[in-house]
């Protein structure tokens, strides 16, 4: 080959090796990192209204049917319950007594026995949290994973006496905490 040609080939191939060389050596530019985020949704969900219909005084009844309460969210929940009284009546902890009724709630699979109910279980005016013993069945409000069904039972004990013939509203209100 003549010398010229050996020349220009060569430059070639040391152009082409400092090309590809150094260009594995520079990294992209811009680099780019994804960040990602879920916003927590605490969400609960409760189905009723849960009716006893008539009941005489100084007696207790367990609901027939129960509450489906539902994880809604997007993380473990823990559920706070409380009531509030209706016109006339004032909720207790205690035993039932005049214009006074006692409502317990339970989380259980199925429908519990009036016995299964304890003073664990009685609904106030203020928050209660659930956990291992408080509102427990075979159920408990604590750590309902998300999707998580519980079912929920209630225990009504009439007043002894009461001037209200009129049926009576008890709200009961369920509020989900992270955990």
């Amino acid at each position: 080959m003549n010398s010229a040609r050996v020349r220009i080939i060569t430059g070639i191939v040391c152009c082409l090796a400092l090309f590809f060389g150094t260009s594995a050596i520079h990294a992209a530019n811009p680099a780019t990192i994804d960040v990602t985020v879920t916003v927590q949704n605490l969400s609960v969900s409760a189905t009723g209204p849960i009716a006893f219909g008539v009941v005489m005084t100084s007696s207790e009844t367990v609901s027939s049917d129960s509450s489906h309460v539902v994880n809604d969210g997007n993380t473990t929940e823990t559920y706070d319950l409380k009531l509030t009284n209706p016109g006339g009546w004032t909720a207790t902890s205690g035993a039932p007594g005049s214009e006074t009724y006692r409502l317990s709630a339970q989380f259980n699979a199925t429908e519990p026995t009036a016995v299964s109910f304890g003073a664990d279980h009685d609904l106030t005016t203020s928050d209660q949290t659930s956990s291992a013993t408080i509102f427990a069945g075979d159920q408990t409000g604590l750590s309902v994973a998300a999707s998580g069904a519980r079912y929920l039972w209630f225990k009504f004990e009439s007043p002894t006496s009461t001037a209200v013939s009129t049926e009576q509203t008890i709200t009961v209100t369920v509020t989900a905490s992270a955990g």
